[in-house]
């Protein structure tokens, strides 16, 4: 078996990282590979962001995860999002039974997991475990040391609107090698 991966997918906030993941999803359904783990779409109304949800890549149930943090709340949230308690808990566990896999979806380690040791800290586990052929992980720019001191091996692939349709297909190429 070839050793596990982890690509970084990297971009910042609205830069399509999610919508990545998700298309990759889908693209690859017909092969049955064995996805697991989490991808967070977010929310809009009327053209705004204003929640996020957690979704199961195995069962694709959701969850609401974040709301705009209105009332500045400091628990479980960051300056812009509200993480609901319940659906934290649930995304780790998810994370936890995610590995063993072909595909590793951890879609993202942010601020509150590596700054705070908060959040979806389940995903630290599942990637470090290397349970997996191939991890697909992503990270804002600010993040992206932390994430290397942590992964060295990674691979970074940088994500924006313009080269989404060529990043999806390089990633599903990648994966379709590797499992």
């Amino acid at each position: 078996m070839k050793p596990a991966r982890i690509l970084l997918l990297c971009g910042s906030s609205g830069s399509g990282k999610t919508t990545t993941l998700l298309r990759l999803l889908e693209r690859l359904k017909p092969l049955n590979p064995d996805c697991r783990g989490i991808i967070c779409p977010p929310g809009f109304t009327n053209d705004e962001k204003n929640f996020i949800e957690i979704m199961d890549v195995t069962s694709g149930d959701t969850r609401r995860l974040a709301e705009i943090n209105n009332d500045q709340t400091k628990t479980l949230a960051t300056a812009r999002w509200k993480l609901e308690p319940n659906a934290v808990g649930w995304g780790n566990l998810i994370l936890q039974r995610s590995t063993p896999c072909n595909i590793l979806f951890m879609d993202e380690i942010g601020p509150l997991e590596f700054d705070r040791g908060e959040g979806l800290v389940e995903g630290f586990k599942a990637v470090d475990s290397r349970e997996y052929q191939i991890a697909l992980v992503t990270i804002r720019p600010s993040l992206l040391e932390k994430a290397l001191q942590r992964w060295p091996d990674a691979k970074v692939i940088q994500i924006d609107r313009e080269n989404q349709p060529a990043t999806i297909n390089l990633l599903y190429n990648e994966t379709v090698a590797t499992t």
